[in-house]
């Protein structure tokens, strides 16, 4: 006998779907936009973006008649943050922001991609724009590698991966093998680095936030654009966020993941 799901389950993977598309843009998306990226009928996308609306999870700009977030979903968002300690960690990005004048995030493992739940913008006039829930490949950033360093599934991940990485840049890694190496250097060093690889022109360095058990629940990232970043400064910046990230730690809650 084949195993069902419990009904109702499609629709509620859909909406989620939904709420992780509008979480990931840049902006607002029609109804359109949304239901062609999901590839849903229209009928299916206007039931789910209803749904939604009534929720309060999403919310509906009448000038454009395009979708965002809504309240009910920030508010989710709060006490997740609230729930995992990560509101708490916020003191300490901006004390780092504070001290090195550059752009620090927060991020985590969100299956083969890593995103910014948190950050610290810098002020100075050279620096690249982000904004959390932007995602990247794990081995393409400085927050991936330093997470990939301290986890179980490091080597499945790795023998997951195609035999040539997709280069996001000129400088991305690119094999599996160079990608094994380079987490070496990661728990030897207690940091990582991104040079140049997932965006042209940046480079970070990542420090991995550690439960009890010595597993990367997030890790901590300073990025600077590359004409400000020597080797090093490089080497500072690194040990100064492993620095951060060890005190980061105290806040996780016990027996409780948040990376997966």
């Amino acid at each position: 006998m084949t195993d069902r799901a419990p009904a109702g389950t499609q629709a509620v993977g859909r909406a989620l779907s939904v709420l992780k598309l509008l979480g990931s843009a840049s902006g607002e998306l029609s109804g359109n936009e949304i239901g062609t990226t999901l590839g849903l009928s229209s009928g299916t996308a206007n039931r789910i973006i209803r749904a939604l609306v009534a929720e309060d999870f999403i919310a509906r700009n009448p000038r454009t008649d395009c979708y965002f977030l809504g309240r009910g979903a920030v508010l989710l968002g709060e006490a997740a943050q609230r729930s995992f300690g990560i509101d708490k960690m916020l003191p300490l990005l901006e004390q780092l922001n504070a001290e090195t004048g550059e752009s620090v995030n927060l991020s985590v493992r969100d299956g083969n991609e890593s995103v910014v739940m948190m950050r610290v913008q810098s002020t100075l006039p050279l620096r690249f724009e982000q904004r959390p829930g932007a995602r990247f490949p794990l081995y393409t950033t400085a927050s991936g590698k330093a997470i990939l360093a301290h986890t179980p599934e490091r080597d499945a991940y790795i023998r997951d991966l195609p035999p040539r990485l997709e280069k996001l840049t000129p400088h991305t890694l690119e094999t599996p093998q160079d990608l094994e190496r380079a987490l070496t250097s990661v728990r030897r060093r207690g940091y990582s680095t991104d040079e140049q690889e997932n965006v042209d022109g940046v480079r970070c360095v990542g420090a991995p936030i550690l439960d009890r058990s010595g597993n990367a629940q997030a890790a901590i990232v300073v990025q600077v654009p590359a004409v400000r970043m020597s080797k090093q400064r490089t080497s500072e910046l690194g040990k100064r966020a492993a620095q951060i990230a060890a005190e980061a730690a105290r806040f996780l809650p016990v027996d409780r993941a948040i990376s997966r």
